[in-house]
């Protein structure tokens, strides 16, 4: 595994609304790919709350991804980045902050366009395949990786 797919990157490759998302992924072998379990979390509860219950969930079901267990470790790696952020004013989001402890401690490259909050979280590695972090500020953006 390489890595970590963000709730924003499923979205997107589950509606279809990036095409460069969807032909980054299409690179790749699905061992490549894993979603965290707080991920997996974020998607059947916008399936459960959605009109079309049913048809997402089959959709989910269909996702080809490990999904990856929050562990101790992970959980401390999330401990330790949140602490760093609220010393210096910068919190993110506790889903974001679980799934950064995640990818971080186990040094997979996270799949995401939230780039506001990512880029906050030092050594970190974090691509926005769906072409959005082109906005971003030029500190904000991710620094060039090979595949």
């Amino acid at each position: 595994m390489k890595f970590l797919l963000d709730t924003n990157a499923c979205v997107a490759l589950l509606n279809g609304s990036s095409a460069t998302l969807s032909r980054r992924l299409r690179a790749h072998v699905p061992a490549d790919m894993g979603l965290p379990s707080v991920v997996a979390f974020e998607l059947y509860y916008g399936a459960y709350k959605s009109s079309k219950v049913n048809e997402n969930l089959r959709l989910l079901q269909r996702m080809p991804f490990e999904v990856l267990e929050l562990d101790r470790e992970d959980a401390r790696e999330a401990g330790e980045i949140r602490s760093r952020l609220e010393a210096v004013g910068l919190p993110i989001g506790p889903y974001d902050l679980l799934i950064a402890g995640q990818a971080k401690r186990r040094n997979l490259t996270l799949i995401t366009a939230n780039y506001r909050e990512f880029a906050r979280v030092q050594g970190l590695s974090w691509q926005d395949w769906t072409g959005n972090s082109q906005s971003a500020p030029d500190s904000l953006k991710p620094p060039t990786q090979t595949q």
